[in-house]
Order: C-alpha cells, then structure tokens, then sequence
C-alpha cells in the first residue's frame, strides 16, 4: 500500500542542526550587529529607490546596552509583510532578491540573530499592515537537544508601524559589551554597513543615525553618528598627513632635493584614494595609506580612545590581540555596496615586505561574493584584489623605501662630541686575549661598520687565508664579493648579530641560496632559537665527527647554517671565536 509523504519538511533535530551550521558559519564578534544593521541599511536603501516621496529621510536607531546584553535596531525602510515574517525567520529564507540597491544576498541574517538570544522581538510594517512577534527562550532551545518545537507569538494588530524594529534581549556575553564608547562607535563605523565607504570616493546616499549606548559600567552616552567609514584621513591635519599625487607633484613643478622630500615626507601619514578599471564594467575603488612607524598604531588608538588609558604594558598585548577588531591597525580589507565587510586578506608576497605592518589598503568591489557568514572571499577573488595590492603597495615603497620611514632628524646636523664619547667610553671592553689580536678596544655593540672592519683587520693580519676580495656593496645588494681558494666566487655578508640576516630573508631582499658566507659578532642561543623558528639549524663547525662531510672547510668558519638537504648551507665566522684562538 502505497501513499504520499512530505519527504522535504524536516523534523525539529534537523532544524536545529541547520541553525547551528548557520552559527558556524559566522565567527566573529560583531557580526548580530552587523547583520541587524545591514538589514536596516537594505531596507532604506530599498525604500529610496522605491519612495517617490521627495521628503523621504532613512533614519536608523541604535541602541545597545552592554549591562543588560540587549541589541536593538530600528530603520524606516520599506518594513515586512506581516504575513511573510514567520517564514523570513525559518533558516535560509529570504525576501530578498539579488540587486544592486542591497547589500545582503543569503538570507539567514535574521534566523543568526533570532537564535542569539533568549528574547527576541520584531515590530515591522508598512502600507500593506504591519505586526509584532516575540520569539523567547530560542538561544536555549538551539542548545538544548531534545525535539521539543519552538514557537512564534505574533500579533497582527493595526499598528502604525513603517519600518522594522527588531530587539535582542538576554544575549550570551559578548566581548563587544566591553568596549567603551569610542570603541562601540568605530566597530559600527568599520565594521558594519553604517561605515558607508562609498562616500570615501564619491556622494551616496544619507541616513541619519540615531545611537545611544550603555557601557558596562551603566555610563549612557547618545549622539548621532555619521553614515560614513571612519577613514582617519579625514580627521587628520595637513600637518599631519600628504597624498602621493600631491609628493609627486611637488617634487615635478621644482627642483627640490632628496633632503626636502625626506623633511616633506617626515612624520606624515602619506595616502592615496583612487580607481581601478578591471575587465569589463568592474570598478574597484581603493582607499591605501601608510603611517610613518609601527608606534604611530598605537599613537592614533590612544589618541582616539581605542586603548584604554589606563592599561599597563603587561596587559597590552593581550588586549590588542581580543579587541583587535575596535583599533586601527594594518592590513588589507575588504567592501561591497558600501558596506565594510572585516575581511582581511592576506598580503602577496612583495620586496619591502617590512613595510606591510605600516600599510592599510582598504578595497570596494561590488563584485565580491562570500561564503554565508562572510569569514573569507572566493580564492579567485582574492588573487584579483591581491595583484592589485601589490601595485599600490610597490608605488608606496618606491617612495617610502627612499624619502621616508628612517629615523631622520631635522637637528641631526647638531652632535656633542663629549656626550658621544662619554657613552663609548662606557661600552664594555674587549677582554685581554682578544685586544692582542685586533686594535679595537671595545666589543661591536650592535655595530655592522665594527664587524666589517674587524673582519679587513684579521685578513690583513693573515688570521683568515686563502680569500681574494674583489669589491664591496655592488649594486648594492650584498656587501662583500670575493673568492675563496679552491672554492670559487663567494658572497659575503656582515651582521652585528647573527640573527639579523633574518630580516632580510623575510623582506626577500636577501636570499640564503645567494649567500654564501656571514661574518658576525657572538653567535648567541638567541640567535639559535630565532633560527629555528624559521626552520634553519645553527651548526657548529668545529664540533665534527667521524660523518662529517666538512674536512675540506676552512679553520675561521665557526658555524653554518642549514636549511634543508637540497640548500647548500651559508658558512658562518663569529669573530669572537676567532679571536679568542
């Protein structure tokens, strides 16, 4: 006996399964905000597009309440049908097409933030009728693990309601309710669609944002915020800050020596907002700029009240890495439609990579599309905004690695020969067995220029044989070429410490297969330790054995360093060693 079942409907497990793989998918703290504001932001932005009402103004209220851990969220957009909200609130459903007026495409913003709390109340209404519903207990329900159904009160009274008001109550502790104000604010203006980044390169639409907010400490503040990114270009004094096109400009119109340009570039945040034409029709905006030193991050967080004044060192770094997402900070972000979306992409691989930490690229492409809970963007994508950031990146560094970010001081023509002695005079001595074999005094503190010459002394004092020297810095990329008897061309490098040479690797100005020697100065267990990290043995050259394959190696090579069986290691002469033999 055959009959007909609804094989698609799924029980309550299933239901709460879907619910939790939506929760998953967002991972990050201001994301019930964000997307409770999106959808207020769709629906004016629909709603204007819609109105042929020329008085129309959107306006968007805020309110949140750390203490009582309550979200609320009111627009007077184009509002719900009242009989389309319960199926809006089933996971996966949407009254959204795809357009080009809203930000939102997957439709499960509102069933993430239902299932958030355990007290959850949505009034919505326009021309068409309006209603109320109050959902209680569903964060509990999702968690609990039992069938049992969950249930919708809804009121579809006549109402005036235009618009939608949707409020969260008895929500979990987020760590979003301990920001302070200045924190709440800037998270709301960067990383929610009320930082419309659309205004960064052109006029769009105003909404007026209505904000009020307790902290934790019950501390009520309320103002109207800006329906703008919060792009710090903006606030800073010229003084302060200089576009490339306008550098570039300068330097073409006069005659203006390297020494100007380095005193126009100093202490200045440079920047550069422009347009990208890719294939087709595809415009990608982009906001990039570069701050004068890694502290200027922090220099503007406590300047903005992003950091607490009253945080101790210790505690620093623990809490830049929770709250990372309520500072300034390096990187390359991403927007779509106007709305900043908190992805960050990884930087390519460039020259100058010690500059990335200075570098903030932000990108507005409305072609982007991400997995639901916009935790990444789609790898070819990516590749597309990484080629672009490589660009922007080069044009900054051509400039920067040349005219700025150096320690340049107006007065540095000004030096107290008495003061600069009294320090060296201070720096410890070299002990009694190696002052035999050099003329210098003091150890090398940290001073390449010292390792370079004491190394000329021992070759000419014949304590290091069979090396030809044939010049130094050509080209400038390494500081030393020679040849080595029996051996052939060899590329020598000077460090003050061992581990210094890491830097270089890393900013692949440098590489290990291209070198084949370091002359250094007390190859230490740090330098040991930081090697390792990077995957490379620290070996020493003396300490051989029956297996070793080094017979053929010269006497002053102290150490090497290996990378792998396939690279061929970069010998090492501590002069320290050398000296005390």
């Amino acid at each position: 006996m055959s009959k007909n079942i609804d094989f698609l409907k799924p029980d309550v497990l299933q239901i709460k399964k879907s619910i939790k793989g939506i929760d998953d998918s967002y991972n990050n703290e201001w994301d019930i905000l964000a997307e409770l504001i999106q959808n207020a932001v769709d629906a004016i932005r629909l709603k204007y597009s819609e109105s042929n009402d020329e008085n129309y103004k959107g306006i968007i209220d805020i309110y949140i309440n750390s203490g009582k851990k309550t979200i609320k969220v009111k627009d007077n957009g184009v509002g719900i049908s009242k009989d389309d909200l319960p199926y809006l609130l089933r996971p996966f459903s949407s009254d959204k097409e795809i357009s080009t007026e809203t930000i939102g495409e997957k439709g499960v913003g509102l069933t993430f933030a239902l299932f958030s709390c355990n007290l959850f109340e949505i009034e919505t209404g326009n021309k068409n009728g309006s209603s109320k519903a109050f959902v209680k207990d569903a964060l509990s329900w999702k968690k609990s693990i039992d069938s049992q159904s969950l249930n919708m009160e809804i009121d579809n009274g006549y109402y005036d309601i235009n618009g939608t008001s949707i409020t969260l109550s008895h929500m979990e502790n987020l760590d979003i309710f301990d920001l302070n104000n200045d924190q709440m604010k800037y998270l709301i203006r960067t990383k929610t669609a009320i930082g419309n980044t659309e205004k960064i390169w052109h006029d769009s639409i105003d909404i007026t944002v209505n904000y009020e907010f307790y902290d934790s400490t019950n501390t009520y503040y309320e103002e109207i915020l800006p329906f703008e990114y919060f792009n710090i270009i903006n606030d800073l004094r010229d003084t302060e800050k200089i576009s490339i096109d306008e550098f570039l400009k300068k330097n073409k119109e006069t005659m203006v020596s390297d020494r100007e340009k380095r005193i126009m570039l100093k202490d200045k945040i440079i920047y550069k907002m422009d347009t990208i034409q890719h294939s087709g029709n595809r415009i990608i905006n982009y906001l990039a700029y570069f701050i004068p030193s890694r502290n200027a991050w922090e220099t503007l967080n406590r300047q903005y009240n992003l950091i607490p004044s009253n945080i101790s060192e210790e505690e620093l770094s623990d809490y830049l890495n929770k709250y990372y997402y309520a500072q300034l900070g390096s990187g390359i972000f991403t927007a779509v439609k106007g709305m900043p979306t908190g992805i960050a992409i990884n930087h390519p691989s460039t020259g100058n990579a010690g500059y990335w930490p200075n570098m903030f690229i932000l990108f507005q492409d409305n072609k982007l599309s991400f997995d639901i809970g916009r935790k990444s963007i789609h790898g070819s994508q990516q590749n597309i905004l990484k080629k672009y950031s490589k660009k922007i990146f080069n044009e900054f560094a051509k400039i920067v690695s040349r005219y700025g970010a150096r320690n340049f001081d107006l007065d540095d023509n000004i030096w107290n020969k008495e003061s600069t002695f009294e320090s060296i005079n201070n720096m410890r001595n070299l002990d009694e067995k190696k002052k035999a074999k050099t003329i210098f005094q003091k150890i090398p503190n940290k001073q390449e220029a010292q390792v370079s010459a004491m190394f000329y002394e021992q070759i000419g004092k014949g304590n290091i044989e069979g090396l030809t020297l044939y010049t130094t810095g050509y080209k400038g990329k390494y500081d030393l070429y020679g040849k080595l008897e029996n051996k052939g061309n060899v590329v020598i490098e000077f460090k003050s410490e061992l581990r210094n040479i890491l830097k270089d690797f890393n900013d692949e100005q440098k590489l290990f297969d291209e070198i084949d020697c370091i002359v250094c100065w007390n190859v230490s267990e740090e330098d040991k330790d930081r090697f390792h990290e990077y995957g490379i043995s620290v070996i020493d050259n003396r300490a051989k054995s029956l297996f070793s394959n080094n017979n053929n190696d010269f006497d002053y090579f102290t150490h090497r360093l290996e990378l792998s069986n396939f690279s061929k290691p970069i010998y090492v002469i501590d002069l320290m060693v050398l000296l005390d033999e």
